[in-house]
C-alpha cells in the first residue's frame, strides 16, 4: 500500500466521486434530505442518490453553465424524482427548514463563511453542516465557534498531493472540541481540534506543509530592508517556533 493510500484508509471511497468528496459523502447522515450548494454537477447527490444514501437532494447553482450541467446529470441519471437543482444564490434556494444537512464544498473558506452569514435565518432548523474549505479552514471554525455550532467530525485527505479538510458541525457547544487542547484557540481554529485530539494520520503533513510555507515567506522578508519588513520578520519567526513545537509534539507521539 502506497504512503497516500494508506494515510487515506479513513476514507470510504464512493463510486463515481473523487476522494475529496468520498469524504464529504462519508460525513453525511445516511437517509437526509441534503442540500449541496455549489454542487459540483450534483456529483455527490447523485453518488448519494444511486448508493441508496439519499432521502431527497437539492442542488444549488448560482451560475447558468454549472446549472444546466447539474440539470442535465439529473436527468441523465433518471434522479429527478429524488434530486431537485435549483439556480440561485448561497442558501437562496431553500426554505427554512427544508433541509436537514446542507454541505458547502470546494470553495474557499472566506467565501463558505460569506454564504453562512448571508443566511443565519435559513439555518435555525438545520442538522449538520458539512463544509470542505479549500483554504481559510481557519475561518470557518472561527465562524462555526462564534455562531455556536459544535465541531463533531474532522478528517483530512491527501489526493494529487493536495490536502482537504472535511469539518462537520452541529447546532450546540462551540467549546467542546476546543476544551483540554495545549494549543492557543486561534491556533486551534487553524490546526483543527478533533484532528489533534485523534491524532489524525495526515495531521503531521499539514503541520509540515504549515512550516515550509512560513519558510518561504520568511526568505522573502529576509531582503526586506524597512522597518515595517523587519518587524514582520521577527513576528513571522516567533509563529514558526510555535507552528514547530507542535509539530515537534506530534512528532514525539508518533514514535
Amino acid at each position: 500500500m502506497d504512503e497516500e493510500m494508506k494515510m487515506n484508509k479513513q476514507v470510504r471511497q464512493v463510486d463515481g466521486l473523487s476522494l475529496r468528496l468520498s469524504a464529504v459523502a462519508d460525513a453525511i447522515p445516511s437517509g437526509r434530505v441534503v442540500a449541496d450548494i455549489g454542487s459540483d454537477h450534483a456529483q455527490l447527490l447523485i453518488a448519494l442518490a444511486q448508493a441508496g444514501l439519499l432521502k431527497r437532494g437539492i442542488a444549488g447553482e448560482v451560475n447558468e453553465g454549472p446549472w444546466k450541467n447539474a440539470s442535465q446529470n439529473v436527468n441523465d441519471a433518471d434522479l429527478q424524482h429524488q434530486i431537485q437543482v435549483r439556480r440561485g444564490n448561497g442558501l437562496d434556494v431553500l426554505k427554512v427548514g427544508e433541509a436537514e444537512v446542507v454541505v458547502i464544498a470546494g470553495m474557499g473558506g472566506h467565501l463558505i463563511t460569506s454564504i453562512l452569514d448571508r443566511s443565519l435565518h435559513k439555518m435555525e432548523k438545520l442538522e449538520r453542516l458539512v463544509l470542505q474549505p479549500n483554504n481559510g479552514v481557519d475561518h470557518v471554525r472561527r465562524w462555526l465557534y462564534r455562531h455556536g455550532w459544535e465541531i463533531d467530525g474532522e478528517n483530512l485527505v491527501r489526493e494529487a498531493g493536495i490536502l482537504y479538510e472535511v469539518v462537520t458541525a452541529s447546532p450546540g457547544d462551540p467549546d467542546q472540541p476546543y476544551r483540554g487542547l495545549p494549543l492557543p484557540l486561534e491556533q486551534a481554529y487553524e490546526v483543527g481540534p478533533l484532528l489533534w485530539q485523534e491524532r489524525h494520520p495526515l495531521l503531521l503533513h499539514k503541520l509540515t506543509e504549515k512550516l515550509e510555507g512560513l519558510d518561504r515567506i520568511l526568505q522573502q522578508l529576509e531582503l526586506g530592508r524597512s522597518p515595517e519588513a523587519r518587524q514582520r520578520l521577527q513576528q513571522l519567526k516567533q509563529t514558526r517556533e510555535e507552528w514547530r513545537r507542535w509539530q515537534q509534539w506530534l512528532q514525539q507521539d508518533e514514535n
